[in-house]
C-alpha cells in the first residue's frame, strides 16, 4: 500500500440538454483528494477550496464515509487522514457527489488493494450516485454516455475536440438534485420522447465522430429543462440567447449552473450569460474551461511519500 494515495477528479455537467440522464461531459475543474491511512480506527479530514461552508470535515463528510463503508463491506478495518481541496461547486449541477464518490472508491482500490474493473467501480459508483451518467464521465473523461441495467453499469467515451469552447456560469446558490427531480413529471408523451432522442443520438454521433460541428437545435429539449426552469431564475431567457458563435447552451445537470458550447467569443458569451442572470437578481460567476480527457481513470496516481 503506497504511503499516500492522490486522486484527481474532474467535475462534470450532466443532460446536456437533450441527453437526460445518459450523457455527460468532463471539465476542467478538479476534486483533489489526499489520503495517508493509519494503524488505528481514527478519521480526520481537512478541506481547502470553494463553498466551504457545505463541506462538512468529520466523518459523516461524503468522501470519508464513502472510503469507511467501502473497506468495512471489503472486510478493511483501518482510519486514514484526508486532505481535499476542491475545486467544483458543491449543489450547482456539477457532479460533485459522483466526485466524491468516484474519489473515495479509487483510493479504496489503493487502500484496500483490490481491483476494480471501469464497469466493477462505476457499478458501485452508481449504487451511490443513483445515475450512471456523472459517475461515468467522471471516471472515464471526455464525452460520455451511459446506461444503467439490473445493477450494471456500461459506459462509452470520447475525447472531446480543441476546438469547442466551454464556458460555465455558476450562480450563487445551490439548487439540490432531489428538489430539481421532484418538479419532473412521472410520463413523457411519445412526441416529446422522440423529439429528444433524435437529438440525444445526433449530438453522440457528432462527438464521437471527431466532428463536433453542433447546431442549436441539438440541444433542446422537451424532458427536463422547461419543468426546472421556475427553479432557476433568468433560465429560459439564457437557453433563448443568440450570438454568432454560440453553438449551445444548456443547463448543468440539475442547475442552477449553466454550460455553453461555443466556436469562438467565450468570454463575450459568458458575459452575455452574466447579465442575463443579472437581469433576473442572480448573481454569477464566469469560468472558461477545457474539456478533461482523461477522466480519474487516468489522473489517479498513488505517490510514495
Amino acid at each position: 500500500m503506497p504511503q499516500q494515495i492522490s486522486v484527481r477528479v474532474p467535475a462534470t455537467s450532466a443532460n446536456l440538454g437533450c441527453a437526460f440522464d445518459c450523457a455527460a461531459l468532463a471539465l476542467s475543474l478538479y476534486l483533489n483528494v489526499h489520503v495517508t491511512p493509519r494503524s488505528d480506527n481514527v478519521v480526520t479530514v481537512k478541506y481547502r477550496g470553494v463553498t466551504p461552508e457545505r463541506i462538512p470535515t468529520d466523518a459523516s463528510n461524503l468522501i470519508a464515509r464513502t472510503i469507511s463503508d467501502t473497506l468495512r463491506e471489503w472486510q478493511h478495518f483501518r482510519g486514514f487522514d484526508l486532505e481535499i481541496e476542491n475545486q467544483i461547486p458543491v449543489g450547482v449541477g456539477l457532479g460533485s457527489s459522483a466526485a466524491a464518490i468516484v474519489a473515495a472508491l479509487a483510493v479504496c482500490h489503493w487502500m484496500a488493494d483490490e481491483t476494480l474493473s471501469d464497469e466493477q467501480l462505476l457499478s458501485m459508483a452508481t449504487r451511490l450516485e443513483g445515475h450512471p451518467d456523472n459517475a461515468a464521465a467522471a471516471w472515464h473523461g471526455g464525452f460520455t454516455v451511459a446506461l444503467q441495467d439490473r445493477g450494471r453499469v456500461f459506459a462509452m467515451s470520447c475525447p472531446v475536440p480543441d476546438s469547442v469552447e466551454l464556458v460555465l456560469v455558476v450562480p450563487d446558490y445551490a439548487l439540490p438534485t432531489e428538489e430539481a427531480r421532484e418538479v419532473l413529471p412521472a410520463q413523457y408523451s411519445r412526441q416529446d420522447a422522440v423529439y429528444n432522442l433524435q437529438r440525444a443520438v445526433l449530438l453522440a454521433a457528432q462527438f464521437f465522430s471527431g466532428k463536433v460541428d453542433c447546431c442549436r437545435t441539438l440541444f433542446d429539449d422537451r424532458w427536463h429543462q422547461p419543468y426546472r426552469s421556475p427553479l432557476v431564475p433568468g433560465l429560459a431567457d439564457v437557453l433563448a440567447l443568440k450570438h454568432p458563435d454560440l453553438l449551445g447552451v444548456v443547463l448543468s445537470g440539475a442547475g442552477p449552473s449553466v454550460l455553453a458550447f461555443a466556436r469562438d467569443s467565450a468570454p463575450a458569451i459568458g458575459e452575455l450569460i452574466r447579465q442575463t442572470l443579472a437581469g433576473h437578481g442572480v448573481q454569477s460567476e464566469v469560468y472558461r474551461l477545457a474539456a478533461d480527457n482523461l477522466g480519474a481513470k487516468n489522473w489517479n496516481i498513488p505517490a510514495e511519500v
